[in-house]
């Protein structure tokens, strides 16, 4: 009788060691499947593990991250970006703290004394991820045009490991919009030698290529885009007028007129370039049409700023699923 029990404690303890790694496993696996349904665009069931997890596990920051990130596809910007800033804070006060994330560093090695350690703790972040999350601040602070931070998160994306023709297109963007054109230049520059082509590109060149006094590749750049891409219509306009070749640049104005009456940048050039081709009266008929009620030869200056626009709205995140420490 007692060789029988004894043969069905070490059974049951065996299934029971055999379990619990296991457990262990699926558990962590809870964050990784609620990846995967982000990445399919299945965001209420993310969200669905994600919530049921951190009510085991409230400081489990890959779930934090993944959560920020579901708010972001919701288009919930305010939510994403307090969740995320959360995160960041967190991992920053751990680290500043030297407070060992050991526990996470094995977490694909499920049943280790570490894993469990960390799964009960409920303290985890994957440092792997860390581009995620620096990416995705650097999309949030762009929706607010708070560049000076953009810059920084988008850099540090790119520390961290981040896709980086993402991240460079990114970055490109934001250090123009703060006429910071040398290292625009850079990051351009980037992404053409790692074999990057799409007209936005062209475009950023173009743009680029202006204001570092290439006004011929400007020129250049912008020509192949016009028939295409409205911006680089209307720049190539702008860079003839400030060249001085006023007739071409009404011209340009002229047909884009044509389409659209009513189109009040054009309608305004369109008056400048009158004024400095010598018809006063006409450039004024210009400004009257949108009630401009300025004197031509007063509002017509020799130079114009060119067109920039956000030519790299979207963004299809690389979730770093399989990140790890």
């Amino acid at each position: 009788m007692k060789r029988i029990f004894v043969s069905v404690f070490v059974i049951g303890l065996s299934i029971f060691f055999m379990t619990v790694p296991f457990s262990l496993g699926q558990a962590y696996l809870e964050e990784i499947r609620a990846c995967h349904f982000l990445e399919q665009g299945k965001i209420e069931d993310a969200m669905t593990l994600l919530n049921r997890k951190l009510k085991r596990y409230p400081q489990n920051y890959d779930c934090h991250l993944y959560l920020g990130l579901a708010y972001y596809l919701k288009g919930d910007f305010e939510k994403a970006m307090d969740t995320l800033n959360k995160v960041e804070f967190e991992i920053e006060k751990l680290e500043k703290a030297k407070t060992t994330m050991e526990a996470g560093k094995k977490l694909e090695s499920f049943g280790q004394e570490d894993a469990y350690i960390a799964q009960r703790g409920g303290v985890v972040f994957t440092k792997g991820r860390k581009g995620i999350l620096k990416f995705a601040l650097g999309m949030l602070y762009k929706r607010n045009k708070d560049f000076k931070n953009v810059r920084k998160k988008f850099s540090d994306a790119l520390k961290y490991r981040y896709p980086e023709f993402e991240a460079r297109k990114q970055l490109l963007a934001s250090l123009s919009f703060i006429k910071n054109y040398n290292k625009a230049q850079e990051q351009l520059k980037s992404l053409i030698e790692a074999g990057q082509k799409s007209d936005a590109l062209i475009f950023m060149e173009g743009y680029l290529a202006y204001y570092l006094k290439d006004e011929s590749r400007a020129v250049e750049c912008f020509s192949k885009l016009s028939d295409n891409l409205p911006v680089a219509q209307r720049n190539l306009a702008v860079v003839y007028y400030n060249k001085g070749n006023y007739q071409k640049a009404l011209e340009i104005w002229q047909d884009i007129l044509a389409d659209s009456p009513k189109d009040v940048d054009s309608l305004k050039n369109s008056g400048r370039a009158y004024f400095h081709l010598g018809e006063k009266e006409k450039g004024q008929e210009q400004f009257d049409k949108i009630g401009l009620k300025m004197k031509v030869e007063k509002y017509s200056p020799k130079r114009i700023p060119l067109f920039l626009v956000d030519l790299f709205p979207d963004v299809k995140f690389d979730f770093q699923c399989k990140a790890k420490n």
